[in-house]
């Protein structure tokens, strides 16, 4: 798997108007295209030292199920994302890379239940605690 580059858009923007062609734009940006979010959750377990049976025993998501979206055959909803956040302990830009990675939305403070989600991530609260918080808050829960 590729190591991970940082650029900012100033960076990319100077790289474009550098270009000699048309070519070399898109050879450097298909260099820097971001890894899929099987690829991306496999670097994440991997970086955290937790294994697939770790992460359903973590979860509650069905073995089968984990190891489609681990494939890439399944396309997990916010929910199920958000507990494989909450059990790796990710921080808000991993949860929200995991979420835009899924074609989802990131997180949005201004939003109750996300603001709740946000709490539950930044204070790396369990899949649980950030169920009851949410319930307490009358908000849909990540699971029954």
């Amino acid at each position: 798997m590729k190591k991970e580059r940082k650029i900012t858009t100033s960076q990319r923007l100077t790289q474009i108007r550098r270009s000699g062609t048309f070519r070399e734009v898109l050879d450097s940006h298909n260099a820097m295209e971001e890894p899929s979010l099987c690829q991306y959750l496999y670097r994440l377990m991997e970086d955290r030292r937790f294994s697939a049976r770790d992460m359903i025993a973590e979860t509650g998501i069905n073995k089968s199920y984990f190891y489609a979206v681990l494939a890439g055959q399944k396309s997990p909803g916010k929910n199920i994302i958000l507990r494989l956040s909450l059990a790796l302990r990710c921080t808000l830009n991993e949860t929200n890379r995991l979420l835009r990675l899924a074609g989802l939305s990131d997180l949005y403070s201004l939003m109750r239940r996300d603001a709740v989600l946000i709490y539950a991530v930044e204070h790396k609260a369990s899949i649980r605690e950030t169920n009851e918080m949410l319930e307490e808050a009358g908000e849909e829960p990540l699971f029954r």
